[in-house]
């Protein structure tokens, strides 16, 4: 045979190779995405430290090699809107460009373009990693309404959904802002493949009432409706899912259960939250399935102190007590054993001014995220 033939048969078996992994693959990524198996995975703060793609691929490695399930990106907080959005003039054509780095004009702070996120959740793909892009409405717009106010429809239109009197948060009440949440997620559900996630958090907003609770209950099922015509999955933190209303609620949104509390400083405010949200295991009976998210025991603080030997020496003493039905900070009562509580995942926030780049991020944080992601035993019920 030819050597021309050799070449030309050799290359088409390459490529019946490649495709046939790539079948194979697709099925381990999808399959894990499914919310009736166990997921154990990470979530990664991409709004307070900027991660370069080749940074986040390092966390994907570490799941592939620790049998993880997903990896999260938080794309946007009061500090920063990490990712390109036409709707909020942060694009690709307005930024400056440095070592492969794109950096807003305005805010002079660095962000991922659709085509890194997008090249980021297939290298995910390729690796048996469900990649969840989470855009954080209607709380946390900081850096959303700091965006609209460079033009003038911008600031006109921030006006409309910014809520003065809430706590970093639209009017999720009107309509204005659910049009507004979907036009923004519009630009990102395109690029996950049919069946992943994403997430749109409604945490740590305003809720007082019964009034608030309607309109939270309204404004989530919409977004979950919207997310589901682009064949997709939806998941939200727990804080907006009130007893009062939790029938309401569609169950098919997964829920990541971080705290009971919220942490609030405030006594009353602490004591008004155990009153009104619901319990992990409360959210279990109720039908939903949950992500055990215990912020006591999986939040970690890129602050210097947490990297010490003595720190190190502590979480991994701590860790050890922790179990995956343990939901609510330390405490070892009304434990979450239902099969609804289907996995979990540790978190990885950064500080604010940064004190790290993400690559250092990445290696401080390797010992902890490996630590977790290997503790088998912790994840029994």
């Amino acid at each position: 045979m030819p050597k021309k033939r050799y070449l030309i048969v050799g290359a088409v078996l390459a490529l019946i190779l490649i495709v046939v992994q790539m079948g194979s693959l697709s099925k381990k990524t999808l399959a894990a995405t499914n919310n009736n198996t166990k997921r154990i995975g990470l979530s990664l703060d991409c709004s307070r430290t900027y991660y370069a793609p080749s940074t986040i691929k390092k966390y994907i490695d570490l799941l592939k090699k620790d049998h993880g399930t997903y990896l999260q990106l938080h794309l946007n907080d009061n500090e920063r809107y990490g990712v390109e959005s036409s709707t909020l003039g942060q694009t690709v054509k307005n930024s400056y460009e440095k070592n492969g780095v794109y950096y807003n004009k305005k805010t002079k702070r660095a962000f991922l373009t659709k085509d890194q996120l997008l090249d980021i959740i297939q290298y995910g793909y390729m690796n048996g990693i469900e990649v969840i892009p989470e855009i954080d409405l209607p709380g946390h717009d900081q850096s959303i309404i700091k965006l609209l106010s460079y033009t003038s429809a911008g600031k006109k239109l921030a006006k409309q959904l910014d809520n003065k009197d809430g706590y970093n948060e639209m009017y999720y009440h009107k309509k204005v802002t659910l049009d507004f949440s979907k036009k923004l997620l519009s630009e990102y559900v395109g690029l996950l493949p049919k069946g992943y996630h994403i997430i749109v958090g409604a945490d740590e907003i305003t809720i007082n009432n019964r009034s608030d609770q309607n309109a939270a209950v309204k404004y989530i099922n919409a977004i979950d409706d919207y997310v589901k015509k682009h064949n997709l999955k939806l998941e939200m933190w727990n804080d907006s899912f009130h007893k009062a209303v939790l029938n309401k609620y569609h169950k098919d949104i997964l829920i990541n259960y971080w705290s009971l509390t919220g942490e609030v400083s405030s006594s009353k405010d602490r004591k008004d939250n155990i009153r009104m949200r619901a319990t992990l295991p409360e959210l279990n009976k109720a039908g939903f399935k949950t992500i055990n998210y215990n912020n006591y025991y999986l939040y970690m603080i890129t602050d210097p102190t947490s990297f010490t030997k003595e720190s190190k020496k502590i979480w991994t003493s701590e860790f050890k007590k922790w179990k995956m039905s343990m939901w609510n900070d330390q405490s070892k009562k009304n434990l979450a054993k239902s099969k609804n509580n289907i996995g979990a995942a540790f978190s990885i926030w950064g500080e604010y001014p940064n004190q790290y780049t993400g690559e250092q991020t990445y290696q401080k944080t390797y010992y902890y995220a490996d630590a977790f992601l290997k503790a088998k035993k912790q994840f029994e019920k």
